[in-house]
C-alpha cells in the first residue's frame, strides 16, 4: 500500500529562499539591463551578443507575462483564473493563444508593427541564424543596424528603445 507522509508546511516555508524569487518587474529590469549596455557599446561583436539578449528578454517579457495574466489569481477553491484586463492591454500590442489541450502553454505572436518587428528579428536570431549588423556610420552604437547588405539595414538602437518603452507602459498599465 502507498503511503504517502504528511505535507508540512512549516519545513516548506523554512526551505524556501524568498530572495531567491524575482521580483515581478524582473523582466522589465532584465530588458533595461541589455538596453542599457547595447547603448554604449561599440564593439560589433559584443553589440550582437547584446542585441540577442535584449531581443530575447523582451520576447520573454510578453510570453511570461501573458503566461501570467492567465493565471494571476485564484478563486476560494484556489483555481486559478485569467486577469482579463492585463490580457486585454496585452492583446493591443500581442496576440495571445493559449492551447486548449495544454493549458499550462500561452503563446505570443506580435499583432502592432513594433512587436511584430521585434519578434521576427528574435525569430530569426533563434531559429535561423546569428543577427548580422551593420555598422553604418561612425556614431556607434546609434549607427548600428540589423542586416547584412548596405543601404536595406533596420537601425537596432530605435527598435530596442521603442520596444523598452512599450515594455514599461504595458508593465505599469497591468500592474497599476
Amino acid at each position: 500500500m502507498f503511503k504517502t507522509e504528511a505535507f508540512d508546511l512549516n519545513d516548506w516555508l523554512s526551505r524556501w529562499d524568498m530572495e531567491s524569487v524575482p521580483n515581478m518587474d524582473d523582466k522589465v529590469r532584465e530588458c533595461e539591463f541589455f538596453f542599457d549596455a547595447l547603448a554604449i557599446e561599440m564593439d560589433r561583436n559584443r553589440f550582437r551578443w547584446l542585441a540577442s539578449a535584449f531581443l530575447n528578454a523582451a520576447y520573454s517579457f510578453f510570453e511570461s507575462t501573458a503566461l501570467t495574466a492567465h493565471f494571476r489569481y485564484t478563486d476560494q477553491s484556489g483555481e486559478p483564473y485569467k486577469d482579463h484586463e492585463g490580457l486585454a492591454v496585452l492583446r493591443r500590442h500581442v496576440k495571445v493563444t493559449q492551447k486548449p489541450n495544454n493549458p499550462n502553454f500561452v503563446n505570443t505572436e506580435g499583432l502592432t508593427p513594433i512587436t511584430k518587428q521585434l519578434y521576427e528579428f528574435r525569430k530569426k536570431n533563434t531559429h535561423h541564424f546569428a543577427l548580422s549588423i551593420l555598422a553604418t556610420g561612425p556614431s556607434l552604437p546609434e549607427d548600428f543596424h540589423f542586416g547584412s547588405m548596405r543601404g536595406e539595414g533596420t537601425p537596432v538602437m530605435p527598435l530596442c528603445r521603442e520596444s523598452l518603452t512599450l515594455i514599461r507602459t504595458v508593465y505599469a498599465e497591468i500592474n497599476a
